[in-house]
C-alpha cells in the first residue's frame, strides 16, 4: 500500500470512528434540534427586532456619525477586541455597520475573520487562567455551564455557539480552553464563526434594504 493510499484509508477509519462516536453520544440529534432553534430564533426574535430598529431609529444618521468620528481602522480594532474580551459589544452592531459599504461581503467576511482570532485569543486566556490555580477555580465555577456543555457535545457545541444569535461565544471558547479542548479542534469548528457573519449579516442587509428590493419587483 502507497503512503498516499494509506493516508486515505487512516483518514477514512477516523472519520468513520467519529461518526460512530457521535452516533452513539447523540451529536447529531442535538444539532438538528439546536438547528431548529437558531432558525426559529432568527424568525421568532431576530428578524422582528431588525424591522423594529429600521422603523424607529434613523440608522442612516447614526453611522453617518460613527464613520465621521471614528476611522473604520478602529471601529475594527474595538471589534477584534470586543470579541476577545467576553464580547463585550454585541457584534450585531458591527454586522448592520457592515451593510452600509458598497461591498458588505468584504466587510463581514472581515468581521468574520476577526471574530475567529477573537476566539483564538479567547483561547489562549482560558490557557492562561488555567495555569493560575485561584483564577482557575473562580473561572471554573463562573464558566461551568459551558464547560459542561464542551465536556458533553465537543466541536458540536462550539459549531452551535458560533452560529447561534446572542450566545457568548468568547466565554464558550474559555471554557473550551480550561477544559483542555484541543486547539487544533478549536480551529477547525471556529470557522463556522466566519459563517455567521456573512449569513447574519446579508440577512440584515436585505431587511434594511427590503424597500428599494420591493420597489424593484413592482
Amino acid at each position: 500500500m502507497t503512503k498516499k493510499n494509506s493516508f486515505f484509508t487512516d483518514f477514512w477509519l477516523t472519520l468513520k470512528g467519529h461518526h460512530h462516536t457521535n452516533k452513539r453520544k447523540g451529536v447529531y440529534g442535538y444539532m438538528w434540534w439546536t438547528s431548529l432553534k437558531i432558525a426559529a430564533l432568527y424568525i421568532v426574535m431576530v428578524v422582528p427586532i431588525i424591522l423594529v430598529i429600521k422603523s424607529q431609529v434613523d440608522l442612516d444618521s447614526i453611522f453617518r456619525n460613527m464613520t465621521g468620528n471614528f476611522p473604520d481602522s478602529f471601529i475594527l480594532i474595538t471589534f477584534l477586541v470586543s470579541e476577545s474580551l467576553l464580547g463585550m459589544i454585541p457584534p450585531d452592531l458591527f454586522m448592520i455597520w457592515a451593510t452600509k459599504f458598497d461591498s458588505p461581503l468584504l466587510i463581514l467576511t472581515v468581521l468574520g475573520v476577526l471574530s475567529y482570532i477573537g476566539g483564538i485569543f479567547s483561547y489562549m486566556i482560558g490557557s492562561w487562567l488555567s495555569k493560575r490555580p485561584r483564577i482557575k477555580a473562580y473561572s471554573e465555577r463562573a464558566l461551568g455551564k459551558y464547560i459542561h456543555l464542551a465536556g458533553k457535545w465537543g466541536g458540536a457545541f462550539i459549531i452551535v455557539s458560533a452560529l447561534f444569535p446572542f450566545s457568548p461565544f468568547s466565554m464558550v471558547v474559555m471554557a473550551v480552553s480550561l477544559l483542555k479542548y484541543p486547539f487544533k479542534s478549536y480551529l477547525f469548528f471556529g470557522i463556522s464563526r466566519i459563517v455567521r457573519f456573512v449569513f447574519q449579516g446579508f440577512l440584515y442587509a436585505g431587511l434594511f434594504n427590503m424597500d428599494s428590493i420591493i420597489a424593484s419587483l413592482f
